[in-house]
């Protein structure tokens, strides 16, 4: 079945033509660009002649993070035959738009290529956008000429920026990308993208009622949900995320998925603690953030961005997670699960 799929997207890709590659319209110009990472300020008439592709992503979006090795590659091995790279970092939340922040995720993933800060999301609605990750490509005149909007069809997308590269008579080296090959089997992840402050709040369990912007004290029941996350203890819950404000505060979830990531934040660095399924965790489902210390798992919060807590290498099922905050200091934000 492998096989057969990357010889189904291969011969897609292969059907790609500068015919099939229709205008789109006038790349825009930038603006509103609060700060520039990696490169001085950049201009549309300054990149005339180059074939643009321009990455929409914010820091903890997990989307965006798995589509950065295939942007990366591309930038190694295409950029001597013209193409820059641009990754217009639009912020999801509000601890994304500290340039500190966006820097130190600029060197975790190690992005060598040109980042544009779009705060005030000018850019983003320059092009009309509506998703992270989204991709544009625009050809050495100045024209967008295709788009894809989250991940995968990377061969596809390696293939139109080769055509567009190519269109001025310009060798290539040869294609090397291997077809698509998701690392999360989405059809069995059960458990969906969970926001924990209240503007985007859908599966908070806990019998109390919200109370906005204030500390509250929540509590679990005695048979939790799946797919519903519980507070114990003294809570705040805010517009954009929930924090812990009593010690040993709590937050038990029931989910279906093989790995869950957590955003957050944080003024200091924080410690919590995690159990999964009533214990620590085992060694084969340790997160890549995530550690087994005196015969308890726990993960260090050193600043803002999202934390892979849980991997259980492919086992998808069903799971008890307990995430136990001995003070308060941490802010969290959202979950995603694969």
């Amino acid at each position: 079945m492998r096989r057969l799929l990357d010889k189904l997207l291969r011969v897609r890709a292969a059907r790609v033509t500068p015919e099939s590659l229709t205008d789109e319209g006038k790349m825009p110009e930038f603006r509103g660009i609060s700060d520039w990472i990696n490169t001085e300020p950049l201009t549309r008439e300054a990149l005339a002649g180059k074939v643009v592709l321009v990455d929409f992503w914010t820091m903890s979006c997990v989307n965006c993070i798995r589509t950065l090795p295939h942007l990366k590659a591309w930038h190694e091995k295409y950029r001597d035959a013209g193409l820059v790279i641009v990754g217009v970092h639009t912020p999801e939340f509000g601890f994304e738009r500290q340039r500190s922040a966006v820097e130190a995720a600029v060197r975790r993933f190690g992005i060598t290529y040109s980042v544009a800060l779009d705060d005030d999301y000018e850019m983003w609605k320059a092009y009309r956008n509506h998703y992270w990750p989204a991709h544009y490509f625009i050809d050495r005149k100045g024209r967008i000429r295709y788009h894809h909007f989250g991940e995968g069809d990377y061969a596809h997308s390696e293939t139109v920026l080769r055509v567009l590269l190519s269109e001025d008579g310009t060798g290539l080296p040869e294609m090397t990308a291997a077809a698509d090959a998701p690392e999360v089997d989405f059809s069995k992840v059960g458990t969906p993208e969970t926001y924990l402050g209240y503007e985007r709040l859908e599966y908070l369990g806990s019998p109390e009622p919200v109370k906005m912007d204030a500390t509250s004290r929540y509590s679990t029941v005695r048979e939790p949900a799946s797919g519903v996350f519980y507070l114990d203890g003294d809570w705040e819950i805010s517009r954009e995320w929930a924090a812990p404000r009593s010690e040993n505060a709590a937050l038990l979830f029931k989910i279906d998925a093989s790995r869950v990531n957590l955003v957050l934040d944080t003024d200091s660095p924080r410690r919590f603690r995690i159990e999964l399924d009533g214990g620590p965790l085992r060694d084969g489902e340790l997160g890549t953030d995530a550690k087994n210390e005196d015969g308890g798992t726990i993960v260090e919060a050193v600043t803002g961005g999202m934390y892979e807590i849980v991997d259980t290498r492919g086992k998808y099922g069903d799971h008890e997670l307990r995430l136990t905050f001995p003070e308060p200091g941490i802010r969290l934000y959202a979950f995603t699960f694969g």
